[in-house]
């Protein structure tokens, strides 16, 4: 079948009827979990509630911790926002500190990847596209009596790199550590991540 060029595929879906009632399909983790942070702030354990990330908003009941499973994802995730990007500034590097995040449980996340979608009734757009949508079904999922501690996902930038948001009910299992920034404390795992995404600097 041939589709006009300007064809779009219809909005994804909200959450289906009795959601309540779905099992939902779920890994656990205890970490690592990587963030990069501003140095402004001596903790990274931030419960985003500003509506800039993609499963938080000020009207959701719960705040979310945005983290990488590894230090590729927590890097592209801060740095890989402007599409068509060669290049990182070091002022920037510096700026932005390398925290690892334990949590002294096993935490219970959603799987929003491969075929865990299909069974939740959702697609990849949920991870791509509308923020409002993802959001809807954040709180769907927030609120679902399994309790899950938070969403594992893939990155947007980067799809081969997984993410996990971590709601605020589980903060008190979380501890951290500072490692300080990429440039000037682990320039070898920078130049590496810099490689793989022909990134320079400047």
């Amino acid at each position: 079948m041939n589709l006009p060029p300007d064809h779009l595929p219809p909005p994804h879906p909200l959450p289906p009827i009795g959601f309540e009632s779905r099992i939902l399909p779920t890994i656990e983790s205890s970490g690592l979990f990587y963030r990069l942070s501003s140095v402004r702030h001596p903790s990274a354990l931030h419960f985003d509630r500003s509506g800039r990330g993609r499963f938080d908003g000020a009207s959701q009941t719960y705040g979310i911790l945005y983290t990488g499973a590894d230090e590729y994802a927590a890097f592209i995730e801060t740095f890989g926002r402007l599409h068509g990007q060669i290049a990182v500034e070091e002022s920037a590097l510096r700026q932005r500190s390398l925290f690892r995040i334990v949590s002294n449980r096993p935490l219970n996340f959603v799987d929003l990847t491969g075929s865990a979608l299909v069974k939740i009734g959702a697609d990849a757009r949920l991870t791509t596209g509308s923020y409002a949508i993802a959001r809807t079904w954040a709180q769907a999922i927030f609120d679902h009596p399994q309790k899950v501690d938070g969403l594992k996902y893939f990155s947007r930038h980067d799809n081969t790199r997984v993410c996990f948001g971590i709601f605020d009910r589980s903060k008190d299992a979380l501890s951290e550590q500072n490692t300080g920034n990429l440039l000037d404390n682990q320039p070898k795992l920078l130049a590496e991540i810099l490689a793989h995404y022909d990134y320079g600097l400047f």
